[in-house]
């Protein structure tokens, strides 16, 4: 068991990274008004750097009353001698 979590411990955390990413990004006044495929490159920048394996289509958009909502969508996939699983993870963002 202590094996399992030990495995799944680093995945979890740059998940956290990213989220708290998302979350700085959507803070930024300028960010409303940056184009929303600059925005998305910088999501996938920072995703790939954290090495979780986010692909452009699992990157959602969208502006809502003028604001910035940034919702991701992606699947990380683990093998364990015994089994495989897949961890499914949804950070996202509003901006005030």
């Amino acid at each position: 068991m202590a094996a399992v979590l030990l495995a799944l411990a680093p995945v979890y955390l740059e998940d956290y990274r990213l989220r708290q990413y998302v979350k700085s990004l959507v803070r930024e006044p300028a960010a409303v008004r940056m184009p929303d495929e600059t925005l998305r490159a910088n999501l996938l920048n920072r995703a790939h750097a954290l090495d979780l394996p986010v692909r452009g289509s699992d990157v959602e958009i969208t502006h809502p009353d003028g604001k910035l909502r940034v919702q991701l969508k992606y699947a990380v996939q683990m093998d364990f001698p015994l089994y495989q699983v897949d961890l499914h993870f949804h950070p996202g963002a509003t901006s005030q």
